[in-house]
């Protein structure tokens, strides 16, 4: 949550790239505007439900939640692509499962491996910008090396 929380308030360090929960970022020369976008596997009514019972409503847009229940989580990850995708989007993938793991890596998105066990080595509260920042940089590249000119 406070990561969730830390992106949509431009809280961030805008030396690094940046990330949401399930995976969507647009970074432009003028500066960032972070999505956050949920792909669940449940059904699309209960999982809605659930982000205004843990009070997400505010961090997650009704509109930005997608269900793979009958697609996949890949199907989800190329409309999202789709939905947002312009020459400076970068998007990323956070999440538990195989299944996101493999749509990521197909989509050659970075895919951040989450563990709520308490002695996870992939433990979610200690995500902050700056991690999800390597990964970034892995991905796509340092940001300050890009050439506008492409």
């Amino acid at each position: 949550r406070a990561l969730l929380e830390q992106c949509l308030a431009g809280n961030e360090d805008p030396t690094i790239c940046n990330t949401v929960a399930g995976g969507v970022v647009r970074s432009n020369a003028t500066g960032s505007r972070h999505i956050n976008v949920l792909v669940t596997s449940g059904s699309l009514i209960p999982s809605l439900v659930k982000c205004l019972l843990f009070r997400l409503d505010n961090l997650i847009s009704h509109e930005n939640v997608y269900s793979s229940w009958d697609v996949g989580k890949l199907q989800c990850f190329q409309w999202i692509k789709e939905r947002f995708d312009n020459r400076n989007t970068r998007f990323c993938a956070i999440g538990d499962g195989w299944e996101e793991c493999e749509a990521a890596q197909t989509m050659n998105w970075p895919f951040i491996k989450v563990d709520l066990r308490p002695n996870s080595s992939h433990r979610f509260p200690g995500l902050t910008l700056r991690t999800v920042g390597f990964y970034f940089s892995i991905v796509y590249g340092n940001p300050d090396s890009e050439n506008d000119d492409d």
